[in-house]
C-alpha cells in the first residue's frame, strides 16, 4: 500500500510540473465527474487557484445526478464549483457534436486572459480523436489528434 501512495504522489508531482504556469489566473478545470476528471482534480485539490466548473447539458436521464455528485466531491475537498446549464442546439450536427460546442461555449464564457482551462484526456481519448480525424480526411494538423496545449477564449487550455 505503501507504494502505491508514493506512487500517487510522485504522479501528482509530474502532473503539476507539466501544466502551463499561471501568471495571476486561475486553473479551471472542466469537472465532469468521470474518472479523468476526478483523478486530475483530487491530484490539483490542494492548489489554491483551482477552480472546477461542470457543464450540464441535460442530455441524459442522470444529468442532474452527476451534477450533484460534482457538488458533493467539491464540497468534500473545499473546491470552488460552477454550475453551467447549456441546451445544446442539435441542427446541422448531432448530439455530441452539439453538446461539445456547447460545453466549450459555456467554458469560454468564464475564462479571464490569466487562467488556464484543464481538461482530463487519457491515451484512448487521444486514439478516439486520431482515428475520427483521420475518418474525416484530416490533414496533417488533424491528424496531430489533441495539443498538449492550445489558445481557448483569449486564454489557454491544456
Amino acid at each position: 500500500m505503501e507504494s502505491t501512495r508514493a506512487d500517487a504522489d510522485a504522479l501528482a508531482r509530474r502532473v503539476l510540473a507539466r501544466l502551463p504556469k499561471l501568471d495571476g489566473g486561475h486553473y479551471r478545470l472542466a469537472f465532469s465527474g468521470g474518472g479523468d476528471s476526478t483523478a486530475l482534480l483530487h491530484m490539483l485539490r490542494h492548489h489554491p487557484r483551482l477552480r472546477a466548473v461542470h457543464v450540464n447539458h441535460g442530455m441524459q436521464d442522470r444529468a442532474d445526478a452527476w451534477q450533484a455528485h460534482c457538488q458533493q466531491v467539491c464540497e468534500r475537498w473545499g473546491i470552488d464549483l460552477e454550475i453551467c446549464t447549456v441546451t445544446p442546439q442539435l441542427r446541422g450536427h448531432g448530439p455530441e457534436a452539439g453538446a461539445r460546442k456547447a460545453r466549450y461555449a459555456a467554458l469560454a464564457e468564464g475564462m479571464q486572459a490569466a487562467d488556464v482551462l484543464l481538461t482530463a484526456q487519457h491515451a484512448d481519448d487521444q486514439a478516439e480523436t486520431f482515428l475520427l480525424q483521420a475518418l474525416r480526411g484530416a490533414g496533417v494538423r488533424g491528424l496531430a489528434a489533441m495539443p498538449a496545449q492550445t489558445d481557448f477564449a483569449g486564454a489557454r487550455l491544456a
